[in-house]
């Protein structure tokens, strides 16, 4: 009775460990799985919190543990934290781009600036200092969108490394396979994401009202990006604009 009042309180992994091991006295409990899965549910947990730093720190150490049957399903999670922390960036880098829009003078009012400097000499100065200012104020506001958006296409580079790992180690797991996609996705990978949308819904029927649709908009995304490097649009142009669309 004692056993079974412990066992429907436990509220942690390492009370299932101390449980098995010291009150049951049951061997051969490996230590490393159960970090490992102590290490996974903190970081689940921080995920459904929101709290995505910390919970790409404890996936880390879940990995870290060696603990080889539970790898895939760690990267799988941690894939997904890495996918969030994208999305913030990419909120942030929209705010960068039109926090930068507002900054652009309207049309005409650097020529009206230099007319009224040409007008009235004493001016020239102050004028050419307020224009100088604007200047760097505006190329510090580009840097930051560069930063930006440097973050944003790490977290979905780390996304889609640990996405791509757990289908190796999961393949007849839909979940790995959708995951993936949706970092290529992202990353304008997108004949590659659809490939792996085509598998995530052979693996589960159910998924193909969701993802049919998706699969059917890469097609006609890849078609417009094909036309606008036909049309001389440079990679960097290209990705930024489409990140910053969403």
């Amino acid at each position: 009775k004692v056993r079974a009042f412990e066992v429907q309180n436990v509220d942690s992994v390492d009370k299932v460990y101390r449980i098995l091991t010291k009150h049951m006295d049951i061997e051969g409990i490996d230590s490393s799985a159960a970090e490992c899965l102590k290490h996974n549910y903190e970081g689940n947990a921080h995920l459904e919190r929101g709290e995505l730093s910390r919970a790409i720190e404890s996936y880390d150490r879940a990995v870290a543990t060696g603990y080889a049957p539970q790898e895939g399903v760690v990267l799988l999670m941690r894939s997904t934290a890495y996918l969030k922390r994208a999305f913030r960036h990419q909120s942030e880098l929209k705010m960068a781009v039109s926090d930068l829009a507002e900054a652009v003078p309207r049309k005409g009012s650097v020529a009206a600036l230099y007319g009224v400097a040409s007008a009235h000499p004493s001016l020239a100065v102050s004028a050419f200092h307020r224009v100088a200012a604007e200047c760097k104020s505006q190329d510090a506001k580009f840097r930051r969108i560069k930063y930006r958006h440097g973050l944003y296409e790490y977290a979905l580079l780390r996304a889609a490394r640990d996405a791509l790992r757990s289908t190796q180690l999961l393949p007849t797991y839909a979940k790995t396979w959708l995951r993936a996609g949706d970092a290529l996705a992202e990353l304008r990978k997108l004949r590659e994401a659809a490939q792996y949308y085509e598998r995530a819904m052979e693996l589960d029927g159910e998924l193909a009202e969701t993802l049919r649709p998706v699969v059917e908009r890469l097609g006609r995304s890849q078609d417009f990006l094909d036309r606008a490097r036909t049309n001389g649009w440079s990679e960097d142009t290209l990705r930024l604009a489409l990140d910053v669309a969403g």
